[in-house]
């Protein structure tokens, strides 16, 4: 007895109680027992003061238990649960009964009772009553806390989710016409037979950060752009590519080279978008995390059945590549970026069932292979490696 007075006390602080009996000597005797728990409770003698004493109550912020005889005079203790449940089925109401009588244990079950007690009340059993239902508004109590924490946490992450739109939006509209003028410049001055590192190293910042503004844009437009798909030629595709990253690798002390496993390699049916964003993404990375003077291989080719392109550089090896894929994720604060690219990487790969390989130890460096399960196959027949050199980058 000693534990359930200390766990009712506890359980009962800043609750109350309404206690509905026709038998005012048994309602005063309740309350006089309950007082020392609960701090607040009203008492009623009738079904219609009991329904007033219950809505003064529901306007109070504190939550409460209704303790109610099955018979009140005249009135129903039955139908006020019923009342009281139609009103608020989370509501907690024990009920009392002199009899034991199956039908109306039934009924009151089928109106939603939580608990019972039966006349002449015994102590224990009614503390017991008490404390199984405090503890289920406490856990109701947690519950609502909890999920108007996650309700709160929900709005404050799409209001974080609006924001970097926004800010998105903001920065292609200002980064666009500074860089269309940069761009526009420097080819006007290659037209006039200028040619300077100073200048190559501005073309290589400008393409840079040409780079990002199409990460961006591609983020931005993905999911409102048809999935149009054409049929590419990887080799000619990535030679491109590589023409367009050598200035940046030149200018970071890095050279590129491809090379192909097999002449005549298959076709493959992609978006040509996505294709560049897989493709540049991935050299710009290598030559963000490469150490300075080295190569970087691209190689293309056939693997049992399958092409494949991959990009080996050699720098810090990779720490977990689980999170290299995630949005906003970098691997060292030091070399920049949004830490968008390779979350690019990922959802392009998972949409265009295109498999990904990662490699990265000390002997081999780092390698990332991309391994396309939609390719056409055409004549692949020659194991001959070709290496063909053309402005510096082997293809």
């Amino acid at each position: 007895m000693n534990n359930a007075v200390i766990a009712l006390k506890g359980l009962a602080k800043e609750k109350s109680l309404l206690i509905v009996e026709d038998d005012q000597n048994v309602c005063e005797s309740l309350k006089r027992l309950l007082s020392h728990f609960f701090t607040t409770i009203h008492t009623a003698f009738t079904l219609k003061d009991a329904l007033e004493s219950y809505e003064e109550l529901q306007k109070l912020a504190q939550p409460f238990i209704v303790i109610s005889d099955i018979h009140l005079g005249s009135d129903s203790g039955i139908d006020l649960i019923r009342r009281i449940k139609q009103d608020d089925p989370h509501q907690k109401v024990i009920a009392i009964s002199g009899t034991e009588n199956r039908e109306i244990f039934i009924e009151s079950i089928r109106y939603g009772v939580d608990r019972f007690v039966l006349k002449p009340i015994d102590q224990h059993d009614l503390f017991n009553a008490l404390i199984t239902l405090l503890q289920r508004i406490n856990y109701d109590l947690e519950l609502e806390a909890s999920r108007k924490m996650l309700e709160s946490s929900k709005e404050y992450a799409l209001k974080l989710l609006d924001e970097q739109d926004q800010f998105l939006k903001n920065a292609i509209h200002e980064i666009h016409t500074p860089l269309s003028v940069i761009i526009t410049n420097i080819d006007l001055l290659r037209m006039n037979g200028i040619d300077h590192e100073f200048l190559n190293a501005i073309e290589a910042g400008s393409r840079i950060i040409q780079h990002s503004y199409e990460d961006m844009t591609y983020l931005m437009k993905r999911d409102r752009v048809p999935d149009h798909k054409t049929t590419i030629n990887l080799v000619d595709f990535i030679h491109e590519r590589v023409r367009y990253f050598t200035c940046i690798a030149e200018v970071n002390e890095l050279s590129l080279s491809l090379r192909t496993g097999q002449p005549n390699l298959p076709s493959i049916h992609v978006n040509e978008l996505k294709l560049s964003r897989l493709i540049d993404n991935t050299l710009s990375n290598a030559i963000k995390y490469s150490y300075r003077p080295s190569e970087i291989n691209i190689t293309v080719g056939i693997r049992k059945g399958e092409l494949f392109f991959e990009v080996r550089n050699y720098g810090p090896l990779i720490q977990d590549k689980r999170k290299i894929f995630r949005r906003f994720h970098r691997e060292s604060d030091h070399k920049g970026g949004y830490g968008l690219g390779l979350s690019i990487v990922a959802h392009i790969c998972d949409e265009e069932e295109i498999e990904i390989e990662i490699s990265s130890t000390t002997l081999r460096g780092t390698s990332f292979r991309y391994i396309f399960k939609n390719a056409t196959l055409l004549q692949h027949n020659s194991s001959t490696i070709a290496s063909l050199k053309h402005n510096g980058v082997d293809e």
